[in-house]
């Protein structure tokens, strides 16, 4: 049944960055808890072991690869006892189980999905391997590197992997100068390892004084030039954006947006006007027109775009439920940029390129659409809340029932759903991996991967559509409309801010410090510093339903 049009608003939080790696003592603290629960030593000797129990051997890797190829036997029987030797070597197999999860084979994805989820049930804490390499790095054993680089291609998902490249790079120097074990790697049989050891250094701000770190621009393998590339590009390395721009048609396509994500940040409003495409002609189409970019503007491209912490654009996204419409003004709130006939939109995402992530809620879609409003990429989902471009490419989407991930071709890598059949209002997925979402029962959860809970508290949300916005601090704010007020709650769920505010349905927090709310009853977008005072509006003839600044 349709959400009724009084339910449908938003809460949009800004694209979730990677949190600030940190080694230090105290960092240490809970991640040396959680592995003492678990039963595991926290000392050096003991996290080297661990990671050397979760590092692939030769032998390990020929039983899983044959064991991944019977999931599609013919025979019930060898698929069944595929999948439960699969379950018994534990958490080695599941970045090969991920790659099975993209076989053509509906039977070997069901299989390798359900092997993955009896895995992670039978693991007593999925997020150890990342407490353990943020711990390593504060304890220093000998073999430190060595280890977490030989564990690095097996790392279970993503942000374990993010967690390992940041221990990587807290090892990475010896008096002042690359360690000689990252060098090298760089040189490593397996491209994996020569990929994370390029990251890593360039990571720790130590590109410049590892020349051989630019050698890997002409890896054999393409996946290894393009990390090697986007790394580079990163710490302001300009010999890496033509390989970018080469690699385009050379790559899948989940590679090649990434490369082209990174152009599109870089040239800003002087990005050519093309799109990637889904062929390989469209592909090389792209590259030519990147390559004129490249002759034009690569000399005097800013790379400090690039950089998380770089100069905002001072442009204010608006979402007008109402009207089907996705707006966004300049610093001097003039429209930039409109996008319009969408059916009922929920949430919207701006992301590199001038480019939007919409869902629609009427729609039955999230569509990623460039300025012209044309689609560049479509998931059919019921009736979406909110979405979310994650940065591994996928799009974490929530729906009343349920919580999926997708990669870029919209394959489904991730979903859950409430066990006690509650309904979902707002979600988000955080830096770390973890799951914040508001439920009908006016409940604020945060979750690990396996849905297990890892806080609750009461959050008075009574609209459904959008995010709820996890600060650093792990505070969250809370539009209560029904009180007519915005609560920031801390972790244990007292009150440390509030403002009077009519009906709002959404707040975020800006970087500067200052709430941007809208609200249910009047046609504005208002920002308000820290004692409640309206530093700037934005009147209109509809209403406003999400606003949020970049």
């Amino acid at each position: 049944m349709r959400l009724t049009i009084w339910m449908l608003f938003i809460a949009l939080v800004p694209g979730v960055q990677s949190r600030a790696w940190s080694a230090s003592p105290n960092a240490g603290t809970a991640d040396e808890k959680m592995l003492m629960d678990a039963g595991l030593a926290t000392d050096g000797p003991g996290l080297l072991e661990f990671f050397r129990k979760r590092t692939l051997m030769p032998d390990a890797r020929k039983r899983i690869e044959i064991l991944l190829r019977q999931l599609g036997d013919n025979s019930f029987k060898v698929r069944s006892k595929a999948s439960a030797e699969l379950v018994a070597e534990g958490v080695i197999a599941i970045p090969f189980l991920r790659q099975a999860m993209r076989d053509k084979d509906l039977e070997v994805v069901y299989r390798a999905e359900e092997c993955i989820r009896l895995i992670e049930e039978k693991e007593p804490r999925f997020g150890l391997p990342a407490a353990a390499a943020r711990l390593l790095a504060v304890r220093k054993p000998a073999g430190a590197l060595e280890a977490l680089l030989e564990y690095a291609p097996y790392a279970e998902d993503e942000v374990i992997g993010e967690e390992v490249l940041g221990a990587l790079a807290a090892l990475a120097a010896q008096d002042g100068k690359p360690d000689k074990t990252l060098i090298a790697a760089l040189g490593d049989r397996q491209p994996q390892r020569r990929a994370v050891a390029v990251e890593a250094l360039c990571r720790a701000g130590l590109a410049a004084r590892s020349p051989e770190v630019r050698g890997l621009l002409k890896d054999s393998d393409p996946q290894v030039r393009l990390r090697a590339a986007l790394a580079l590009a990163t710490a302001h390395e300009r010999d890496a954006l033509p390989v970018l721009i080469d690699l385009l048609p050379q790559l899948p396509q989940t590679g090649a947006w990434q490369a082209e994500d990174l152009l599109l940040r870089l040239a800003g409003e002087q990005a050519p006007l093309i799109d990637l495409g889904h062929d390989d002609a469209a592909h090389r189409q792209c590259r030519d027109a990147w390559l004129v970019w490249w002759r034009d503007h690569g000399a005097q491209a800013d790379l400090t775009r690039l950089d998380v912490t770089s100069r905002p654009f001072g442009y204010t996204l608006l979402v007008l439920l109402d009207e089907g419409k996705v707006l966004e003004l300049d610093h001097e709130d003039k429209p930039r940029l409109e996008i319009s006939g969408l059916k009922l939109p929920l949430d919207a995402q701006m992301l590199p390129g001038d480019r939007v992530l919409i869902a629609e809620h009427a729609g039955d879609r999230v569509t990623e659409r460039n300025r012209r409003g044309e689609i560049l990429w479509e998931k059919k989902v019921h009736e979406p809340l909110m979405a979310q471009r994650l940065r591994n490419g996928n799009t974490f989407i929530a729906t009343q029932q349920r919580l999926v991930e997708v990669d870029r071709e919209g394959r489904e890598t991730y979903s859950y759903a409430r066990p006690t059949g509650e309904l979902f209002m707002k979600a988000v997925k955080l830096a770390n991996g973890e799951i914040a979402c508001v439920t009908q029962l006016r409940r604020f959860l945060r979750l690990d991967t396996t849905g297990k809970e890892l806080q609750s508290l009461p959050a008075n949300v009574t609209t459904f559509g959008g995010r709820i916005d996890v600060l650093p601090s792990n505070h969250i704010l809370v539009p209560e409309r029904a009180h007519n007020r915005v609560v920031e709650y801390d972790a244990e769920g007292r009150i440390a801010w509030q403002i009077f505010f009519r009906e709002p349905v959404a707040a975020v927090r800006l970087p500067n410090g200052h709430t941007l709310v809208t609200s249910y009853s009047q046609n504005r977008a208002v920002e308000v510093d820290k004692d409640g005072k309206e530093v700037w509006d934005y009147k209109m003839e509809t209403r406003v339903t999400r606003a949020f600044r970049r």
